[in-house]
């Protein structure tokens, strides 16, 4: 007669225990491979915006930034500002876009982190590993799990 869950650990032969604890390692190890995928992903993602946004506003700056200087520049003076003054108001409202969106996009950065629920994970069943129950507390391991 099979073990079922419900027959009590004393009353299973070792074949059935090595068995249930073969299948029920290798569960939790596939468990934990993919939260562990999981954080990593989510942390990848978060990173992965902070690039995107930094590579945006390097992108603006290098080929936006001569061109409609220029245009700029040209449209202060014809306000009556000389063409320096033109070309440093110009300089400066760009340099200021450039700096709100790399603040926007290391802050993105900052908020990606390492995988922490899947080591979390791993070191909870490693301790309950470690701090097995005695032989006549089979009930305090049952509502444990």
């Amino acid at each position: 007669m099979p073990a079922t869950q419900e027959t009590p650990p004393e009353q299973r032969s070792l074949g059935e225990l090595v068995a249930t604890l073969s299948r029920d390692v290798a569960l939790l190890v596939h468990q934990e491979i993919e939260l562990i995928k999981a954080d990593a992903l989510a942390g990848l993602r978060r990173a992965g915006l902070g690039i995107a946004g930094l590579a945006v506003a390097a992108i603006a700056a290098v080929f936006a930034l001569p061109v409609l200087s220029i245009a700029a520049a040209l449209g202060i003076r014809a306000l009556g500002i000389s063409l320096g003054w033109s070309f440093l108001i110009v300089a400066g409202s760009y340099l200021l876009i450039a700096g709100v969106v790399a603040i926007f996009g290391l802050a993105q950065l900052k908020k990606a982190k390492p995988p922490t629920r899947g080591v979390t994970s791993v070191k909870a069943d490693l301790h309950a590993i470690a701090h097995r129950p005695k032989a006549g507390n089979t009930d305090r391991a049952t509502a444990a799990s």
